[in-house]
């Protein structure tokens, strides 16, 4: 409910600024497009941010980010017992089991430097865990609800 209202309200605002920009007064015509013009600043900023963890994703920063997630699963695992659904906890426990594998793989690439092929597919690994944990943490927060 509250979501479908938030994204009511952002398509009226921009509903709203188009028709300024094309038929408002000239302050309003001004208006929509210094808004448009921060819009495109955010969004510059927004693909700088992602240049930046991409670069520190390819440094080899995923460590720090794989130990953050297994602080996260504990309390998923908290979250899927309070629900008392036993498939999100098999499911948590399989990524976590997946956590571990990946956190070994990237302590055997400090020591063994791999081939451009392996770090690629290891990076392909990390990003598909990365969505299943975000597809899991939407299905528990959709159970709480």
């Amino acid at each position: 409910m509250i979501r479908g209202l938030l994204k009511l309200g952002a398509i009226l605002i921009v509903g709203i600024l188009i028709y300024n920009y094309f038929f408002g007064s000239p302050e309003e015509k001004t208006q929509s497009k210094e808004i448009f013009h921060k819009v495109g600043e955010l969004g510059k900023a927004g693909i700088n941010l992602l240049k930046t963890e991409k670069g520190k994703f390819d440094e080899g920063k995923y460590d720090e980010a794989l130990d953050n997630i297994g602080g996260l699963f504990q309390k998923l695992k908290k979250k899927a017992e309070d629900i008392n659904d036993s498939e999100l906890l098999d499911k948590l426990a399989d990524l976590e089991k997946t956590r571990e594998g990946l956190a070994d793989k990237l302590d055997e690439d400090k020591s063994e430097n791999f081939s451009e092929k392996e770090k690629g597919a290891l990076k392909d690994e990390l990003r598909k865990f990365m969505n299943d944990t975000e597809s899991l943490m939407k299905k528990i927060e959709d159970e709480e609800r």
